[in-house]
C-alpha cells in the first residue's frame, strides 16, 4: 500500500479511543489504545472503510462524534465484489459467526487490500487462536493474502525497540 506498514482500524479501536468515562477492562483498552495512537501511529499508514464508519454511526455512545470525525480523516479502502465475496466466504467457512457479518467484512477489507495489520479489540470473533487457525487454513488453501490480527497491545512498537516492517504474509 505504501512505504510504511499498513493498519486497518476496526470500529472498536476508534470508539475505545474516544470513549468517555471508561471503566474496568475498557479503561485498560482505552489507555493502551491512546498510548499507541499518540506514540506509534505515525509509523503506520492507517486505513478504514465505510463498514467501520457505519458501525461507528450506529447507536448512541459517549465519544461518538469524535470517533466519527476521526474515521472520516482516514483513507477508506474501496468496497468491491471481491471484498463482499471474501466476507461471505469467511461466514460460510465459519471463521466468523453468521451473527457477526461486520467482522467478516473487516477481515475481507484488510485481506483484499493486502493490509499488513488488522487492529481490533474484538477477542470474541477476531483476535483469538481459533479464528487465527481457521483463517490461516483458508488462506493457505486459497493463496489469499492474510493480514496479521493485532490489538494496540500486540502490534510491534518502535518505542520498545521492536522492528516495524511490512510482513511478507501472515502465514
Amino acid at each position: 500500500m505504501g512505504a510504511k506498514p499498513s493498519v486497518y482500524l476496526d470500529a472498536n479501536i476508534l470508539s475505545v479511543l474516544h470513549q468517555r468515562r471508561a471503566r474496568g477492562v475498557l479503561r485498560d483498552h482505552q489507555l493502551v489504545t491512546r498510548e499507541w495512537w499518540e506514540q506509534e501511529r505515525r509509523f503506520f499508514q492507517l486505513y478504514s472503510s465505510v463498514r467501520t464508519e457505519s458501525e461507528l454511526a450506529a447507536g448512541k455512545y459517549s465519544g461518538q462524534a469524535e470517533a466519527l470525525a476521526e474515521v472520516r480523516r482516514l483513507r477508506f479502502l474501496v468496497f468491491s465484489g471481491e471484498v463482499r465475496d471474501l466476507a461471505l466466504s469467511y461466514l460460510e467457512e465459519q471463521i466468523v459467526p453468521a451473527s457477526s457479518p461486520g467482522d467478516a467484512y473487516h477481515l475481507a477489507f484488510a485481506a483484499v487490500h493486502m493490509i499488513d495489520y488488522l487492529m481490533t479489540w474484538n477477542q470474541a470473533h477476531l483476535l483469538n487462536v481459533e479464528t487465527w487457525a481457521k483463517l490461516k487454513a483458508l488462506h493457505e488453501r486459497t493463496g489469499l493474502y492474510m493480514p496479521w490480527l493485532v490489538s494496540p497491545k500486540t502490534i510491534p512498537r518502535v518505542w520498545l525497540g521492536q522492528v516495524i516492517r511490512r510482513p511478507k504474509n501472515a502465514t
